[in-house]
């Protein structure tokens, strides 16, 4: 899978990120979410900084992550400025110290995860990259009452594989979008 990201050019990429963008923020669940969770890209993943572009113009909150530990964090970031984050674990752009920590069981608000991952299956199954970080954020999210709490996976059409196996940590996300698809594990969530 990482093979195959990195054969696309940048014109694919540019074209199927601007595709994947249209597709979240056609979603009613972007435009009722009062948070978006997102992540910035490592490496060849599809970069959801349009998306968090948009969250920002809209007066939404925008939480990204900071690897602490074996533990994931998220700070609130005001705008994509560079002199807001600094180079953090893996080599991944992180959120300075300063930016406040948003805490995800303190929301009062719908919040909308972008979740990156090195292949998705059309059941919405998800292979991460092996550190487990966003299993664990989506084990606390399944467990939190409260706002809704949407997980949708992003990537490119190259990243669908038939089948993904899971073992019993693995979590699923509730859809996975890439520029050509939605694949929804839960019909019901794009009729809201």
């Amino acid at each position: 899978m990482r093979a195959r990201r990195k054969a696309l050019t940048k014109p694919e990429r540019d074209a199927a990120e601007r595709a994947a963008a249209e597709k979240v923020e056609a979603l009613a669940f972007f435009r009722e979410a009062g948070t978006v969770a997102a992540y910035m890209a490592l490496g060849s993943e599809l970069d959801p900084e349009a998306i968090v572009r948009e969250a920002l113009r809209l007066g939404k909150k925008v939480a990204l992550p900071v690897t602490v530990g074996r533990e994931l964090i998220f700070r609130l970031v005001p705008d994509l400025d560079p002199g807001n984050f600094r180079l953090g674990a893996y080599g991944i752009r992180e959120p300075r110290e300063e930016l406040p920590i948003w805490d995800l069981r303190e929301e009062k608000e719908k919040v909308l995860w972008l979740i990156p991952g090195l292949a998705f299956d059309k059941e919405c199954g998800r292979l991460g990259q092996g550190g487990g970080y966003y299993d664990k954020i989506l084990k606390e999210i399944r467990s939190l009452e409260g706002p809704g709490q949407l997980c949708a996976g992003l990537a490119f059409d190259c990243q669908i594989a038939e089948k993904i196996p899971r073992e019993p940590w693995d979590r699923a996300v509730d859809l996975v979008i890439t520029p050509g698809n939605i694949f929804c594990n839960n019909r019901h969530i794009l009729e809201e």
